[in-house]
């Protein structure tokens, strides 16, 4: 494959980023999005020019985050968008399977960014304690609101009591939504680099591969149901694990069933309003998330898009 050499295809990424930065300052608020999405430049500018430009690239980026929010901020970016993007493109270029790509990357940003937490914020406490501080902050805030409304004390007290083991059982499962963030990010950034890509040089560098074709492996629907099962043992260490593994399965379901909905809008030939319009509300129902999870559970048996059945008689 021959390198791009325009340069208007560096400069832009490496614009965008910067005022990306710039406009989380000046509108806290975009934070969450461009937290997203802050890996997708870095990967696409990692991959067209080289493994010395993407380093420069990041290393400038981070520079500017410590000069105007910090060595934590900086510290954290490091930790969780460059690791993040290094391998991302490494797994890119080596041509692993879009599964394994998203994983590893995930997997990667998630142990570094916890590693670094506990020595930015673990201080004597440990990481659970820590953010069941954090979760019941924000619970206080909620309380003090209703006290301010006229709410009855004694309710507030079984409220409160309430909330502190809600806030424990949160906070035991750390590990997993640092993980799901991660994966969420990876997935991501990994589609939105392979679209991009594809769409200025053609499919010269990711497999050929179709989202709308992922299969779970049929074991994992025993993860599913062990985890579930742990549940009941909230706040014994085999309660803890279980809430860990129950949260990464179902986001694995929601992928699986998030294929199943992009198959049956293409076989459908739907129009691009109505994917937006889908997916739109996907990320903001839950109840139509849990149907999308559904879809990607009973995949299993009823084999919606009649894959498992192909890839038996293929293997046959």
């Amino acid at each position: 494959m021959s390198e791009p050499s325009q340069p208007g295809k560096f400069v832009l990424p490496a614009i965008l980023i910067f005022a990306a930065v710039f406009a989380v300052l000046i509108f806290p608020p975009l934070a969450a999005l461009v937290g997203i999405l802050a890996p997708a430049p870095l990967i696409f500018v990692y991959l067209q020019r080289g493994q010395v430009v993407g380093f420069i690239l990041m290393g400038l980026v981070g520079v500017v985050l410590l000069l105007l929010t910090g060595s934590g901020q900086a510290m954290l970016f490091v930790a969780e968008y460059v690791v993040m993007a290094t391998i991302l493109a490494e797994t890119i270029k080596a041509q692993l399977t879009m599964d394994k790509c998203i994983f590893l990357s995930a997997l990667g940003s998630m142990v570094l960014a916890t590693m670094l937490m506990v020595v930015l914020f673990g201080g004597e406490t440990s990481m659970v304690e820590f953010f069941q501080q954090q979760i019941m902050k924000h619970f206080d805030q909620s309380l003090q609101a209703l006290k301010s409304m006229g709410e009855n004390q004694a309710d507030l007290d079984s409220m409160q009591e309430v909330l502190k083991e809600t806030a424990r059982t949160f906070a035991s499962a750390y590990p997993a939504f640092i993980m799901v963030g991660s994966l969420v990010t990876a997935a991501v950034n990994f589609f939105l680099v392979r679209v991009l890509w594809t769409k200025l040089y053609g499919q010269t560098l990711f497999r050929q591969e179709k989202f709308s074709e992922m299969v779970l492996p049929d074991f994992l629907i025993w993860l599913l149901i062990l985890s579930s099962a742990s549940l009941f043992f909230i706040g014994s260490p085999v309660g803890t694990l279980g809430v860990n593994l129950f949260a990464l399965v179902i986001l694995v379901y929601l992928f699986q069933g998030l294929a199943v909905t992009v198959h049956i809008l293409r076989s459908k030939n739907a129009h691009v309003l109505i994917w937006v319009l889908v997916f739109f509300l996907i990320v903001i129902q839950p109840i139509l998330m849990g149907l999308v999870i559904g879809l990607g559970v009973f995949d299993i048996w009823v084999d919606f898009r009649k894959i498992r059945k192909l890839n038996t008689e293929i293997s046959e």
